[in-house]
């Protein structure tokens, strides 16, 4: 079997996501946020919880974009988005998200970018940039920065 290729996109979400091997501190970042704010947020803590219980499938679906998923697939000839990015959660460390801040684009009301915090184990927490887009009413992760 032939190993599969973790693209940028999916080294990026599997090292903000974490796996479930041990206990998450869950706490709620979105609870400082209203409107589609809270939403973006909740989004990002959705994503976590999927991750945590290695579920690939949900983030691949629901979580993040069509097309994230599609380049997923495809960087990883062709490989399941959901086979890849429960592939890349099993071998990364547990990380705790944190969303710090959320801006709403003025320019289009469907795109937002939220800065999260990441902590992993004893290390510093590190800073990511997520860019969401509305899609169907629901916000999802067109990308990972």
């Amino acid at each position: 079997m032939r190993p599969l290729c973790l693209s940028a996109a999916v080294i990026a979400l599997v090292a903000v996501s974490g796996c479930a091997q041990g206990g998450t501190k869950t706490t709620s970042s979105s609870d400082k946020y209203s409107g589609n704010e809270k939403l973006v947020a909740n989004t990002i803590e959705d994503f976590q919880a999927s991750a945590t219980a290695d579920d690939g499938a949900k983030i691949c679906s629901r979580q993040i974009t069509a097309q994230l998923a599609e380049q997923i697939s495809q960087k990883n000839s062709g490989a399941s988005c959901a086979s890849v990015v429960t592939a890349g959660m099993k071998a990364t460390d547990e990380a705790d998200l944190t969303v710090t801040d959320v801006t709403i684009d003025p320019k289009d009301a469907n795109k937002a970018t939220a800065t999260v915090s990441a902590k992993t184990g004893e290390k510093a927490s590190q800073k990511y940039s997520f860019t969401l887009e509305r899609v169907d009413k629901r916000w999802q992760i067109s990308s990972f920065g």
